[in-house]
């Protein structure tokens, strides 16, 4: 698989190896982690070559497909299937004529945000569906780690910027695009997409502008960390939460502590932010949906506010789906976790 690496090459070596990839191959698939700057190259990419642009859109790593516009115009007049609809007209059943076009663009949504089963998956269905007419160039964009996270931790201050481009491209070439909006922003009116507006108040953007603020970790115990999220439960009565890395039998804290808001998901994003996850299920029976960009169990340890269990089912299906710790503690020092050896663990921290 080819790889482009955004942290050895500039904005403009990337675009340009890009650029030549797609002369040579219509249909390409971006793969990466997050902050590899995928959507970014292929909005800046976008030029009168490009019919659409698309990607997956339940959480963020999403793969990114770029299609060229030549190869738009056959996939449209290729009929790949006479789908039986189940009305009937005054001549008996009624049958729809299904494109090679609309199959790519049902199978993006079904692969990845209906059934989630991933982006190896997705690759191969799209080969499947289109690889013996035009080829399916795939391509991995990857980035130092440093990199990766700091990105991540201020993508929402460009965004903006990034999505009024691709709007504007998408009127100047008559781009089609399923992108509604890019952390940090969205199209504000997705029927004419003709505006970008930012999140409203109560929206989760999935970015540190949800939070109230972050307290660094750097130096502090994983006690002094328990007993800060406690003290803040209590005087504030906000939820918080930090990430802990196990590995090689020791554990540290990788994030800083973050003090939700309102309007924040604090175990979701905090993946985002600080780990980065990417679509890979094995199969339609495997719990584990999202596989981490590091080596080792990652656990969310989060203070909780209310309700009759510790252990919310969010919390437990979080845990499955990411395949991390989810640990607990409330304000008079209770404590949880899906794992029952971490849980006494934390007990003994706390009050020993």
């Amino acid at each position: 698989m080819m790889v482009i690496n955004t942290s050895k090459l500039d904005r403009g070596e990337a675009e340009r190896t890009l650029s030549f990839e797609l002369d040579r191959h219509p249909l390409i698939i971006l793969l990466g982690p997050q902050g590899s700057g995928k959507t970014t190259l292929a909005i800046e990419l976008i030029d009168s070559r490009v019919g659409a642009i698309f990607e997956g859109r339940v959480r963020s790593s999403q793969p990114v497909i770029l299609l060229r516009r030549d190869a738009m115009d056959v996939m449209q007049r290729m009929v790949v299937e006479h789908r039986k609809l189940p009305i009937k007209g005054a001549d008996g059943v009624i049958y729809v004529d299904v494109s090679m076009y609309d199959a790519l663009k049902a199978t993006i949504e079904g692969v990845f945000d209906v059934m989630e089963l991933g982006e190896d998956a997705l690759v191969s269905q799209i080969t499947e569906l289109a690889g013996d007419v035009f080829g399916v160039r795939v391509i991995e964009v990857v980035a130092d780690s440093d990199d990766l996270r700091e990105r991540r931790m201020n993508r929402h201050k460009d965004a903006a910027a990034r999505l009024e481009m691709l709007l504007l491209k998408e009127q100047r070439f008559g781009v089609e695009s399923n992108i509604w909006g890019i952390q940090g922003a969205r199209v504000g009116d997705i029927i004419n997409r003709d505006s970008v507006a930012p999140y409203l108040s109560g929206q989760i953007s999935r970015t540190p502008e949800d939070f109230s603020r972050a307290i660094p970790t750097k130096g502090l115990s994983l006690g002094e960390c328990l007993r800060e999220m406690i003290s803040i439960a209590k005087n504030e009565e906000l939820e918080s939460g930090f990430l802990v890395l196990h590995r090689e039998g020791e554990q540290q804290a990788i994030s800083d502590i973050l003090v939700g808001s309102r309007n924040s998901i604090i175990g979701v994003t905090m993946l985002e932010l600080y780990i980065g996850y990417r679509q890979r299920r094995r199969n339609l029976q495997d719990r584990q949906v999202y596989v981490p960009d590091i080596e080792g169990t990652v656990e969310l340890i989060h203070s909780h506010m209310q309700g009759d269990f510790r252990l919310s089912d969010a919390d437990c299906g979080g845990a499955d789906r990411f395949g991390i710790i989810v640990s607990v503690v409330e304000p008079d020092g209770g404590v949880d976790s899906t794992n029952e050896a971490r849980r006494e663990e934390l007990r003994q921290i706390l009050w020993w």
